[in-house]
């Protein structure tokens, strides 16, 4: 069905803005899913806190050409589903992983990061990594324990001492209690 010219401008702008406010893009091809799969990557890509929408490819292009991203026409492939995020990209690429090896119809073919282009495989990649919150957990981890490390060595030291005092009390004690039982 045709387009207005005045839809075909509200498109672009709207592919403009979503490019301009994205961290990444992820492109798939969506033909043979039912409706009610669309919807279901619709509605999990939304708890992702992405966007996704149906592209129209020509105006797609002249998008990403004036945001300066036109170099995703080397991926840009037929019917495409397209999901923009707008932040951390590796937790929407792992559902989309998952939706990916749950439909079959569904086939992610590439995307972009940043303004570098990805292939499936490098799609496959960014979805098998961990997390920004698993990332921050680990770095925590790793600052921590020295510290953890340090404050027992101290706390041994501490110890040490107050058995070897201890120990002292006990033994200049020990002659004059001696003394006083006899």
């Amino acid at each position: 069905m045709a387009i207005t010219k005045d839809k075909k401008v509200s498109l672009v702008e709207e592919y403009t803005e979503n490019l301009g406010e994205s961290r990444a893009l992820f492109l798939a091809h969506y033909s043979g899913l039912t409706v009610g799969q669309v919807e279901r990557v619709r509605d999990a890509m939304y708890e992702e806190q992405t966007h996704l929408e149906v592209l129209r490819n020509r105006l797609f292009l002249l998008a990403a050409n004036k945001t300066g991203q036109g170099a995703v026409s080397e991926v840009l492939d037929g019917p495409t589903l397209a999901v923009f995020c707008k932040g951390d990209p590796t937790s929407p690429a792992k559902t989309l992983a998952t939706l990916n090896r749950e439909l079959e119809a569904l086939d992610v073919y590439g995307g972009l990061l940043g303004t570098a282009v990805l292939n499936a495989d490098q799609f496959k990649e960014l979805a098998s990594l961990p997390s920004r919150e698993e990332l921050l957990a680990k770095l925590m981890g790793s600052l921590q324990s020295p510290v953890y490390g340090l404050v027992g060595v101290l706390g041994g030291v501490l110890r040490s001492l107050l058995y070897v005092l201890q120990a002292r009390v006990e033994q200049l004690e020990g002659p004059a209690s001696a003394e006083e039982a006899a």
